[in-house]
């Protein structure tokens, strides 16, 4: 990331230029649905970024968008998909098939993105929470993992 500070007369052209870059890793939509940034999407797509990983709880049509024209390579998300019609077309077609490229997955639920990104904003390396035990997306995901209670030991 550009550690130029960007005012607020920087183009959204200048700000992905010189803020994004191949390989970054990026939040978006991480409000409610009519927050989500599609401008900065399509501008990514614009610009032709690739291998980006797009973190985001609730990652709706621009998701599937970024993945389809081949911007991604990895998805942190508790769901891709189109609030009316279901799971995303594209992202579906690159994780089951590679199509445009292959897709690496972390899956979370909409409460462990949150808990992440909280995590970051305060600079630590996780929130623990009780909320994943015994559920299957903790499952066999390098992202998840069991720590002890530094009080109780337990």
């Amino acid at each position: 990331m550009s550690k130029r500070r960007l005012d607020k007369t920087t183009s959204l052209a200048s700000a992905i230029r010189e803020c994004v870059h191949d390989g970054d890793q990026v939040a978006m939509g991480l409000c409610l649905e009519s927050l989500i940034p599609f401008a900065a999407g399509h501008e990514l797509v614009r610009q032709g970024k690739k291998a980006l990983t797009l973190v985001g709880p609730i990652s709706d049509i621009l998701f599937d968008e970024l993945i389809g024209a081949g911007c991604v390579q990895k998805v942190i998300a508790a769901w891709v998909g189109y609030v009316g019609a279901g799971m995303g077309y594209h992202f579906r077609r690159a994780v089951e098939r590679g199509i445009p490229r292959p897709l690496l997955l972390q899956e979370h639920s909409n409460f462990t993105i949150i808990l992440a990104l909280k995590a970051a904003a305060l600079g630590v390396p996780f929130l623990p929470t009780h909320t994943g035990a015994g559920g299957d997306i903790i499952k066999n995901q390098e992202a998840f993992g069991v720590v002890v209670c530094p009080f109780t030991g337990v």
